[in-house]
């Protein structure tokens, strides 16, 4: 059982120390909108497509499992360049590519274990996505366990059910795996976003995705 006094910054440690790596929040591609194209080219001339074994039962999916081109996204509640991705460019994204059926969004997240355990908790009840917006629109805002599970009962969920979940802490291991994850995959900072393999770092303009993903598409048999 977990304690109630711990605290999401002592999480924040633990985790980081468990993982032997530190992570940082930077901001890429300012001023270079219209050097899209040839962002996207140095990218994956740079880049090595990286297999990111992605396993669909075991993933947090957003979209059709079948789309054609998987945007794997590594990112932390507490990154404020990844909370930004997701208020300006994902809405873009989800309108034209994932709600059509032609991508899928798999989120691995390097946040504390306790807001890793409160999504996936959330996820046992088909809220995800609304947990994981919450947290990146409030994050800064939340002091302990105790405000962190009190957000399932913000968003309507069921509470006892989310509290046993969250107390047991049966979800250990998968917040543990991303972290093995984003070492396996070379990851050093949040955003970091792979397009079928394509590595892209950084909170980069919608464009340079938008490209990286019409080129993932024109690859696709």
């Amino acid at each position: 059982m977990m304690s109630n006094k711990k605290t999401i910054i002592l999480g924040l440690i633990a985790i980081l120390i468990l993982a032997g790596i530190v992570w940082y929040a930077g901001e890429y591609g300012e001023g270079l909108t219209d050097q899209t194209a040839a962002i996207v080219d140095n990218i994956e001339e740079q880049s090595p497509i990286v297999d990111t074994s992605v396993n669909l039962a075991e993933e947090l999916i957003t979209g059709d499992p079948e789309a054609p081109v998987t945007m794997v996204e590594y990112s932390s509640h507490f990154c404020g360049f990844c909370a930004k991705f997701h208020q300006e460019t994902l809405p873009l994204i989800m309108d034209k590519y994932i709600k059509t059926g032609q991508v899928k969004l798999v989120s691995r997240l390097v946040s504390p274990l306790e807001l890793g355990l409160n999504v996936l908790c959330a996820d046992e009840q088909e809220a995800f996505p609304e947990m994981n917006e919450y947290l990146f629109e409030h994050a800064g805002e939340l002091g302990s366990v105790e405000d962190l599970k009190a957000i399932a009962g913000t968003l309507g969920l069921d509470q006892d059910q989310f509290d046993e979940c969250f107390d047991s802490a049966r979800h250990e291991n998968k917040v543990k795996t991303w972290f093995e994850q984003a070492t396996q995959d070379q990851v050093s900072g949040t955003p970091t976003f792979f397009i079928n393999g394509h590595k892209i770092v950084g909170n980069q303009p919608y464009e340079v995705i938008e490209q990286a993903i019409e080129d993932a598409l024109n690859q696709t048999p």
